[in-house]
């Protein structure tokens, strides 16, 4: 497979419409912007509005903490996205803590891939959400300043986690496992000394396969883009003087692959464009339609 990241990304993208940042470790952070990457569909880093300087038009102080990224835990141990084709079951062995320098299993999940075609699945424990407040200040600064931020796209959620795995079958059908170890007590209300360390394991791997468990990194899987709608960068007299709910964060449109959709192999399958072909004895769905005469 050419690009195996965007062929994951999509399929993670396809039932969640978040992104998969296929390298996690490498921080995405909220109120990032920028584009993606058609060939890899790994997010093109062009700056972060946090760190704009504010135009004459307007008097924003992004030091407040009130704008800043609020940032929350799950409510759950452990998150788990999964393409078509994909049956999970989880189990969280860690509902007392460890005792100190024991080695406990902290979850076990157990895949089931249909087979037929790639799918993807992505493990995430221990995760934390982070996201831009609802404030209209962070409106005002990002209209201001369309000379660098229109036409791109902004990152307003991330999810990050202490752990995770990201797995790709290929089209056989498999069963796959993974095991997160914790050394040191996983409990946060008991654990006063330092913190645990965790260890993946699989367990039959046929595809492609990628963790981290580093107790001292912040691991960022998954994230949200966003883009402004048209009307968005209007100025203020084409808009007249109506409410301007759409200028919300949460009424933004996510964002799209920019790709045709992939084929197995993680090649573009170009849709049949009849109307550019001049042929007009097609189906609705853009395909040939061979039988037309008949």
């Amino acid at each position: 497979m050419k690009y195996e990241s965007r062929k994951f990304i999509d399929l993670i993208q396809g039932v969640t419409s978040k992104w998969a940042n296929w390298d996690p470790p490498r921080p995405i952070n909220v109120g990032d912007y920028g584009m993606i990457n058609n060939e890899t569909g790994e997010f093109d880093w062009e700056g972060n509005f946090y760190n704009l300087k504010t135009t004459n038009k307007i008097d924003i102080d992004m030091t407040d903490p009130a704008l800043g990224p609020i940032e929350q835990e799950g409510g759950d141990d452990i998150f788990i996205v999964k393409s078509w084709g994909v049956t999970t079951k989880a189990v969280n062995a860690s509902t007392e803590a460890a005792m100190p320098c024991a080695v406990n299993v902290a979850l076990k999940v157990d895949f089931q891939f249909d087979g037929g075609k790639p799918a993807a699945a992505l493990v995430m424990y221990k995760p934390r959400y982070i996201s831009l407040p609802k404030d209209e200040r962070i409106i005002r600064l990002l209209k201001s300043r369309p000379d660098v931020l229109k036409g791109k796209y902004v990152v307003t959620e991330v999810i990050s986690c202490a752990a995770y795995v990201m797995y790709m079958s290929d089209q056989k059908a498999e069963s796959f496992s993974v095991t997160l170890k914790a050394t040191g007590p996983i409990a946060p209300a008991v654990n006063a000394g330092g913190a645990a360390g965790f260890t993946w394991s699989a367990e039959t791997v046929c595809g492609l396969y990628r963790e981290g468990s580093v107790s001292t990194a912040k691991y960022m899987p998954l994230y949200r883009l966003k883009k402004p709608r048209s009307k968005f960068w209007w100025p203020f007299g084409q808009r007249g003087d109506e409410p301007n709910d759409d200028d919300a964060v949460d009424k933004w449109e996510d964002v799209d692959p920019p790709w045709d959709p992939l084929d197995d192999n993680g090649e573009e399958d170009e849709i049949y464009d009849a109307e550019m072909h001049g042929d007009f004895g097609v189906f609705n769905d853009g395909y040939p339609d061979n039988d037309d005469d008949l």
